[in-house]
């Protein structure tokens, strides 16, 4: 036997009008291929920050000592550009291995700017060399002496490596031998 209260909504349910209900299909916004970043192909001496003129002055009126000109050469080389921070870039230079697997592939490398530059010393200024991570790892032939250009993120960031500090890293999306 029903009680009162399911008897009044066993009641109330069969007087309803019934309705059909039909969930529709939520549309989705058509979906946008990602966007591609346009790499922004950069020169090293886009790394360092422009010399102030008033130096450059001084400078060419011989009004500064040697040991000035050096500390000042020094600073420019410890200073990154912050605007590049983050940019997608493409730039050349020459790999030095800073690990290697048991195939020879190196996926932590440095970049610098001109042939053997990590093998004299001493090593490019802070600046104007840039750490590199490459997951897929590069069989780094002739380290030093093969130019390629890299395509990647670049961040100011400091890293210290056995060879030197660099004050840019970038994680490479693609590497292709200069041409």
């Amino acid at each position: 036997m029903k009680t009162g209260k399911s008897l009044v909504l066993t009641a109330l349910l069969a007087v309803m009008p019934v309705v059909a209900v039909q969930a529709k299909p939520v549309e989705k916004p058509a979906e946008k291929p990602a966007a591609k970043v346009e790499a922004k192909e950069i020169t090293w001496d886009e790394l360092m920050p422009a010399p102030d003129q008033k130096v450059i002055d001084r400078y060419q009126a011989g009004k500064m000592e040697r040991a000035d000109v050096i500390a000042y050469l020094d600073k420019l080389g410890q200073t990154p550009v912050e605007k590049l921070d983050k940019r997608t870039v493409r730039i050349p230079g020459y790999l030095v291995p800073l690990n290697l697997d048991k195939d020879q592939k190196a996926t932590e490398l440095l970049l610098v700017p001109t042939m053997g530059a990590c093998v004299h010393v001493p090593p490019p200024p802070p600046n104007q060399t840039i750490y590199v991570k490459y997951k897929d790892g590069i069989k780094v032939e002739e380290a030093g002496y093969t130019p390629y250009w890299l395509v990647g993120a670049l961040h100011v960031e400091t890293n210290q490596s056995e060879y030197t500090e660099t004050l840019y890293a970038m994680t490479v999306d693609t590497l292709e031998v200069y041409k």
